[in-house]
């Protein structure tokens, strides 16, 4: 009977530390959420630009959700400024570390897609700038964001009556396949196909403390005003 009980009172034992374990698993996940998009304006194009590509900018948003700074880290000529002009006017929420608000960095990819005849061929993209690459010496940035490895244009397969700017905030997971999309601002007729170019898009995870975790990178597809001959 001794034995029995000694039997039973191990194997509650075990129960009881393996539940833990698997809860103080699902914590340490849940310890860093990364900053993320609240909303979103329309990214402009000059009037003379003929650029199409991609703009990857590095923000890092401060702990009561501010636009800090911005670091180039993949230019296109003509449209660059653009691209920041606009993100330093959205809104957003900031890191939070253990629950309370924190810096951090937040990774912004603007994609300028090309009027006619584009499908789903990659997106060429040059080696992050130098400048952008330097490593942070500040404490307060408890992460790096995922970067962009691989992007596709979206296949517009139909003829569109008007251009606009469709923003995802896409979940990056621990190995760097995207997950959630969620779409932060709308372009009725184009939102759609964006949504399944990012399925094909492949990301560097983001980093906290030297290990890779579950993170969040904003993606912006600005089509371009078709051009209509009189």
């Amino acid at each position: 009977m001794r034995r029995l009980l000694g039997i039973l009172a191990a194997f509650l034992v075990l129960t009881v530390s393996l539940v833990s374990s698997g809860r103080s698993q699902t914590t340490r996940t849940r310890i860093f959420r990364s900053a993320e998009v609240l909303s979103a304006s329309g990214v402009q194009i000059p009037f003379n630009s003929v650029a199409n590509g991609m703009v990857e900018l590095y923000l890092t948003i401060d702990d009561t959700g501010k636009v800090a700074d911005v670091r180039v880290a993949r230019p296109l000529a003509s449209v660059t400024e653009e691209a920041v002009s606009a993100v330093k006017k959205w809104t957003f929420a900031p890191a939070t570390m253990h629950g309370k608000p924190v810096t951090s960095r937040l990774t912004v990819a603007v994609v300028f897609c090309p009027l006619f005849g584009f499908g789903a061929g990659e997106i060429p993209l040059p080696p992050i700038s130098s400048e952008a690459d330097k490593p942070t010496t500040d404490p307060s940035l408890p992460a790096t964001s995922p970067e962009v490895l691989v992007a596709k244009y979206p296949l517009d397969p139909n003829a569109r009556s008007v251009g606009g700017t469709v923003v995802f905030r896409v979940l990056v997971g621990a190995d760097g396949p995207p997950g959630l999309v969620r779409v932060v601002k709308d372009a009725p007729t184009m939102t759609d196909s964006a949504r399944r170019a990012v399925t094909g898009w492949k990301f560097t995870p983001a980093q906290l403390n030297g290990r890779p975790v579950i993170s969040g990178i904003i993606l912006a597809f600005r089509f371009r005003n078709p051009v209509f001959n009189p």
